[in-house]
């Protein structure tokens, strides 16, 4: 694994008209989360320029949610996935049970950075905003 030539080759297959979509995922996905993180830091240090960011561009629809996902620290899926549940009409307690139950301390400290950075929104005001009752008590306890 050599970040550099991973994010030199992500870089060529952006390049250009259109974008080589199979070079990206092969890539992308034999990779683990903290090579993809490494991946991102060099690509900032070749180009100066965001790697999300140029993904998002150059990719559409389920596909680029897919690849921009797999580019972020797994908190921000969970933050995304936590948005989902509370956003709209109705709550998905399961999905806020199934996430805040089963993470660790630093994995819940994570996801409320994460949520901070992806929404510019507090967490915790969030699902307080959205829950009640015992229920509520419960998930800001496992917040804290």
């Amino acid at each position: 694994f050599n970040a550099n030539q991973d994010a030199e080759a992500l870089y060529n297959a952006m390049k250009g008209f259109g974008s080589d979509k199979e070079a990206i995922l092969d890539l992308i996905t034999s990779r683990s989360n903290k090579q993809r993180v490494e991946i991102c830091q060099a690509y900032k240090s070749l180009y100066g320029k965001d790697l999300i960011a140029d993904l998002k561009y150059e990719l559409t629809g389920k596909f680029e949610r897919l690849i921009v996902s797999l580019m972020r620290p797994p908190a921000y899926g969970d933050a995304k996935e936590i948005k989902d549940a509370i956003s709209g009409i109705g709550t998905d307690e399961k999905c806020l049970i199934e996430i805040l139950a089963s993470r660790t301390n630093q994995e819940i400290h994570d996801l409320v950075a994460a949520y901070k950075d992806a929404y510019e929104r507090d967490l915790e005001a969030d699902i307080v905003g959205d829950t009640s009752g015992h229920f509520k008590k419960m998930l800001v306890v496992l917040l804290q």
